[in-house]
């Protein structure tokens, strides 16, 4: 990486890994990320199934009167990482296992120049209308984060239906913007500021993707 501490990767994977890895996350009966006053939570795809369209509604306007005021996101996940905790056998939790061995985080120490990466979280992620995830940069005090990392996984995108990576600096200007293209690996320094922008209701796709943090030894 050079001095921005950000790169974006083409062509990261073998086609058939990717494609594969397309694939599986289609499958995926998502859950719904955001947070409330309490902190963050979740709704599984069951619990969202059981919701009336006025609730869903109302869940929307609270995620966004919130996000008027404080650090908000709203978007689906499932936790690579709970699955492989959990001792699933799936073709994304053997991913991640694969992730966690030092093939992968020998590349990324090579890569980034990070040295003392040891570890790795990862979960899926899409973005679709209504999505978004504000300004932040990665940093939790009981977390040694070294870098973020994203795996495209959206075969097609525009640039006008939102959910771009975009890198702000601290007088708010928008200094760099990274788009999904499909095998493409982002990945950037911890802290670094960060957001992805809304999803408006025109938009027609799913941007999904495999994310997370390659994180140092405690």
């Amino acid at each position: 990486m050079d001095a921005s501490g950000r790169v974006l990767i083409r062509e990261f994977f073998a086609p058939h890994v990717i494609d594969a890895l397309a694939m599986a996350v289609e499958q995926i009966d998502w859950t719904l990320s955001f947070r409330d006053e309490r902190g963050d939570r979740a709704l599984t795809g069951e619990e969202l199934r059981a919701q009336a369209p006025a609730d869903r509604a109302a869940l929307s306007d609270k995620i966004h009167r919130l996000a008027e005021r404080q650090f908000q996101f709203s978007f689906f996940s499932h936790s690579m990482v709970a699955a492989a905790q959990r001792g699933d056998t799936d073709l994304l939790t053997r991913f991640v296992r694969w992730m966690a061995g030092d093939e992968f985080l020998a590349k990324m120490r090579a890569l980034s120049g990070v040295d003392d990466i040891a570890r790795v979280y990862a979960q899926a992620t899409m973005y679709t209308r209504g999505n978004f995830l504000l300004l932040h940069d990665d940093h939790v005090d009981n977390e040694k984060r070294r870098l973020a990392y994203v795996i495209n996984l959206a075969r097609e995108w525009r640039p006008d239906w939102g959910a771009l990576l975009h890198f702000a600096d601290e007088q708010g200007n928008v200094v760099e913007t990274f788009y999904p293209h499909f095998n493409s690996m982002a990945i950037f320094n911890v802290p670094q500021n960060h957001f992805v922008s809304y999803v408006p209701p025109f938009a027609t796709g799913e941007r999904c993707a495999i994310t997370g943090w390659l994180i140092a030894a405690e």
